[in-house]
This record gives structure tokens, sequence and C-alpha cells, in this order.
């Protein structure tokens, strides 16, 4: 029997807590518990859990952990999943390192866990999402065993993808593709893929990625001039459009857009969409925003969604929010949230996104 998805049998993913490095075959895999550990970063190739995953894809893929590639998939889109088999059963050559959650924004639907300068804000966190995720996990995040990675991608790795928090941010991810730098190999063969959030970038990292030949970046941007500017603060437009062109200009191989809809863009997402593709012609991935509650769609009033849904270019808007059901508690608390955001941050909701408060 042949399997239905390569992730994690051709990719491994590297993300630590406290109890060690997460076990998942991919980032986009929700196990709807916490989540599997082992102690040590070579044990992720063969466990019992990462086993047990891999040979499950050997028959229907189609389950609730893979929500992301099957609403992906039902409008058309390439996924994970489609990518994994594309590549093939060769062993570990695409690595997905998640390295802490270092980061200079404080995105409106981020968290402590993700983003380390939201603990400017974390008493509004903590009032409307609850208590912050261990401290101990989240340090742990920081010390992932970057040797090891680097050792077993020399001359062997065809693609490294790197998140964050913000990987133009770290000094661990500089350092480590400076290393790589050095193998002519991996400067010929290996993809660099920068999840980024395209306004951190300094002229001494974009001097070592101009050494790779193939280079990718994921920018995440979640709506267009102001709309961004206030989901994503403290971002400034003008320095997102000069940032991005300067990822261009390192040729790079592809440059994409990481899209999370929510209560705060959705009625933005064509205006967004129109202009990443005017200005750079630009391709998007596009996901539904899992939390926090009071951000989801379902937070806004039926007319304005009704509105959106019969006027959008954007297909997957519909299949997304095909169960759309309003819900007036999250709609409250989505109005007092921002309005405790905009007053520790000196931003204005009302202004910027007026269908929240209508």
């Amino acid at each position: 029997m042949t399997y239905n998805c390569l992730e994690g049998t051709n990719s491994l993913y590297i993300e630590r807590q406290s109890n060690g490095y997460v076990v998942a075959p991919c980032c986009l895999y929700k196990p709807g518990q916490r989540r599997y550990a082992v102690p040590n970063i070579e044990d992720l190739i063969d466990n019992p859990y990462i086993n047990k995953i891999k040979e499950g894809f050997k028959g229907n893929w189609k389950r609730p952990e893979c929500t992301d590639c099957i609403l992906k998939e039902s409008v058309g889109k390439r996924s994970k999943r489609t990518n994994s088999l594309e590549r093939g059963n060769i062993g570990i050559t695409h690595w997905d390192i998640r390295p802490g959650s270092l980061c200079n924004l404080k995105c409106v639907m981020c968290d402590p866990w993700n983003s380390s300068k939201w603990y400017e804000d974390v008493d509004i966190f903590k009032k409307y999402n609850g208590k912050v995720s261990n401290e101990h996990d989240r340090k742990a995040r920081d010390e992932i065993d970057w040797d090891w990675i680097y050792e077993n991608c020399i001359d062997k790795a065809i693609s490294i993808y790197i998140a964050g928090g913000e990987p133009f941010y770290m000094k661990a991810v500089q350092n480590f593709i400076k290393n790589l730098s050095k193998h002519e190999w991996n400067c010929n063969n290996t993809c660099i893929v920068i999840q980024t959030n395209g306004v951190s970038n300094t002229p001494k990292f974009l001097e070592i990625l101009s050494k790779f030949k193939k280079l990718e970046f994921s920018i995440s941007c979640d709506g267009w001039g102001d709309v961004n500017d206030l989901i994503r603060f403290p971002t400034k437009h003008d320095n997102f459009l000069k940032n991005t062109q300067e990822l261009i200009d390192l040729n790079c191989e592809k440059l994409f857009f990481n899209i999370t809809v929510q209560a705060m863009n959705f009625p933005n997402m064509d205006t967004l969409v129109d202009n990443i593709q005017k200005e750079w012609n630009g391709k998007y991935d596009i996901h539904k925003l899992v939390g926090p509650n009071q951000l989801q769609v379902n937070a806004l009033k039926p007319h304005i969604v009704e509105r959106v849904l019969e006027q959008t270019n954007v297909p997957e808007l519909r299949g997304f929010y095909s169960d759309y059901k309003f819900n007036e508690k999250l709609n409250l608390k989505m109005q007092q949230y921002l309005l405790e955001l905009d007053s520790a941050r000196g931003t204005n909701s009302k202004k910027i996104i007026p269908w929240c408060f209508e």
C-alpha cells in the first residue's frame, strides 16, 4: 500500500518544548491534545508515535488532524500533503525548523508563546485569552540543537524552512545560515525558505542570503495598508513595501504571502489579494484563523459576512466559511479586546476596521 502523505517521511519538523522535541509529521498537524515529545533531536526520525502516524497515512489521510490540507484541496489548492507526495520517499531532505518566539511584532491574533514582544501587553492577553503557555516551554524553544541540524544538512538538505517568532530577528538563525553558506553544494542546491513579517531585513543577513542560488520567502501579511499595520503592530506600510522589494531583489525563486483570515481582515481580503498581485504578481497561501476565539469570523455580524461572501473573488473564503454562524458574545468580546489593545498601543480600530464595530 502506498503512502497518501509523506510529511514526516521525507521531512522533519523541529520544535522544542520543556519535555523534549515535539513529534509531528508537519506544522499543520493538530492532535487535539498536548503533543508527544522525545528527549533527543535524533529520536524525531524514529519513534513509536511518528511511526504510527506515518503508517496511518497509508490509509485514509482525511482525518481531523489534517483539516488545513483538506480545506485547501477542497478548493483546488496545493497542500503540504500534495507537495510531500511530489518529493517522493527519499529520506529526510526537507526541514521545517521552529527556533523560538523572539519577535519584533505583537500581532493582534498572536500570543506570548509565538511572540516575545506580546509580553508588553501580557495582562490584556491573560484577561481575554486565559493563562500564558508554560514559561519553561517558551524558553526551551530557543534551545534547539543547531549543531545536529547543521551536520545533517551539509550536502544533503534540499530545502530548509525556518519560521518564528521572526527569523530575521534571531542571531542563531543568522549564524546557522552563515555556516551553511560556507558549503558550495548547499549554496547551489539547498533552497532556503524563510517565513518573515516583511519588516525586519538587515543588510548583514541579506548579504548572507545572497550567497544561496535558491531562495524563497513567505511574507506574513494580513491586510493592506492600515489594516495590516493595525493587525501586525507595529508594522509600517512603507517599510513593508521596501523590505518586500529587497527580498525580491535577491532574485528569490519564489515569493508568496502567508495570510490568516479573521474578523479584522475579512472584508479586506480582496483588497489585499488584488494589491499583492498588482505590486509583485504575488502568490498567496491562505489559512483560517484558529484562535483566539473572539477574532474568528463568527464574531462578525451576518450582513458583513454575507456581503463579503457574495462579492469576493478569493475562492478560499467561501470554502472556509460555508459553516459561518454569528456569535453575539464573541462580537462583544472582540470589540472590548480591540479597544483595550487600542488604549495600550495608541491605535484606532474603530476607524481602521469599522466592520468589527457595526
